[in-house]
């Protein structure tokens, strides 16, 4: 019996919901969620990045699940968050900051957030090593301001075996 309550106690903080959005002040729309990511893409420096840089899509990106928080850990699959100001705010010089799982250090990059269309921050896995599970969080910041706080659980990729195949991601 012990060794079950031990088994469960671990297992909990892995499979822990991820928390609802926290919406800070002058954003008007947010939506977290998960999209197929196989397609090329630019990229930008990002000097706060691991990598040192972040990809910038060439279109418009629609989730494939959206105001989905829970991820598989596949290469080619991403997730993130669209986020759209009230009419009144504009925000040129803001900063988007990820945490990864066990991470006290965010992954931080240069953003613009605005009322004229959505702003996307994503997190796209392309290397074995960033397929870590665990909780990650994404936030927006203007300034001291934080406009938004968004949890997504990333689980491993047998866990959501559908929404890996459905991109044709492997893991």
């Amino acid at each position: 019996m012990r060794h079950i309550l031990l088994a469960l106690l671990l297992a909990t903080p892995a499979l822990a919901d991820p928390a609802a959005p926290v919406l800070g002040p002058g954003v008007a729309q947010l939506q977290p969620g998960v999209f197929c990511a196989l397609q090329a893409m630019d990229s930008r420096p990002a000097p706060g990045t691991r990598s040192g840089w972040v990809h910038v899509p060439e279109g418009e990106i629609d989730f494939h699940w959206p105001d989905r928080q829970i991820v598989p850990a596949a290469i080619g699959l991403a997730f993130g968050v669209k986020a759209r100001l009230h009419p009144d705010h504009f925000v040129s010089s803001g900063e988007m900051r990820v945490y990864p799982p066990g991470s006290t250090s965010p992954e931080v990059w240069d953003s613009t957030l605005s009322p004229f269309g959505d702003s996307i921050a994503f997190f796209r896995f392309d290397h074995d090593h960033e397929l870590i599970p665990g909780l990650w969080r994404f936030e927006a910041w203007d300034g001291e301001t934080r406009l938004y706080a968004v949890e997504f659980q990333v689980v491993p990729a047998a866990t959501l075996p559908d929404l890996v195949q459905a991109c044709g991601a492997v893991s």
